[in-house]
């Protein structure tokens, strides 16, 4: 693997998050692989923690199988959450800086326990739990005209731009896996269904679980996951007032500036 390369784009991936000046898709071109993308990923997230920036957890995308179609994917795909980039409930989203930003739907989970076993499952996640949450995840890519490859979208740390959790409550007080939500934009109105994330959100988390571990990495107590979205991504634009309806989960509102 080429680590100056390795280097080099993770470096412009993360500064385009700051600068919103779009990376020049010829660069991936040069991208050889998921391994390479993961390691351009794991570069940005670097340089991020010597910023000054803090994790706090992880994101997965491509739950749902016609995304993972559209990607030629065989699994999900993975990528860091910062702590710069999650807004309080109430707090507005600020266009400036992104570039076509869709937003989602999902389920956050906090974990109260490590995940760290090789075979982890739904049921191990939904114990490890310590709360469950509505969230919304805004999604935007750093390449110019967005990634059109599987490496592009995971160079890219899964096109992870901000996130809002709503109020927690307890894991075992909603069947997850029988969710639907609605999410209303103005006069759009965008069905969803925590079926459409792998059969049930916990099974997103368990995936990421076994995933980090191939990596030499595990979730943690503490660590916030956002789980995949239950309605398709939709496009936002200033002005735009969001709100998401997940049932028994409860309701999240977002106003965008």
């Amino acid at each position: 693997m080429n680590k100056e390369l390795v280097a080099e784009l993770g470096r412009r991936l993360w500064q385009a998050g700051d600068s919103a000046t779009a990376v020049d898709p010829a660069l991936a071109d040069r991208l050889d692989g998921l391994e390479m993308a993961y390691a351009v990923q794991r570069a940005t997230h670097d340089l991020a923690i010597e910023a000054g920036e803090r994790a706090i957890g992880y994101k997965v995308g491509l739950t749902a199988r016609p995304a993972r179609e559209t990607f030629g994917a065989d699994e999900p795909a993975a990528g860091h959450l910062l702590a710069s980039r999650l807004l309080e409930d109430g707090e507005p989203l600020a266009t400036a800086g992104l570039f076509a930003p869709l937003a989602e739907v999902e389920v956050a989970f906090t974990l109260g326990e490590a995940l760290p076993g090789p075979r982890v499952t739904a049921r191990d996640v939904r114990a490890a739990t310590a709360a469950v949450a509505p969230a919304f995840e805004i999604v935007d890519s750093r390449w110019r005209g967005g990634a059109r490859t599987l490496p592009m979208l995971v160079a890219d740390n899964t096109n992870a731009a901000r996130a809002m959790v709503g109020p927690s409550v307890a894991p075992g007080s909603v069947e997850l896996s029988k969710i639907a939500a609605t999410l209303t934009i103005g006069s759009r109105t965008v069905p969803g269904s925590a079926a459409a994330v792998m059969g049930d959100p916990a099974e997103a988390v368990a995936w990421l679980a076994r995933h980090l571990l191939r990596g030499g990495r595990r979730l943690e107590a503490g660590d916030v996951v956002l789980s995949g979205t239950l309605c398709a991504p939709t496009a936002i634009s200033a002005g735009d007032r969001l709100v998401a309806d997940l049932g028994e989960l409860g309701r999240i509102a977002l106003d965008v500036t």
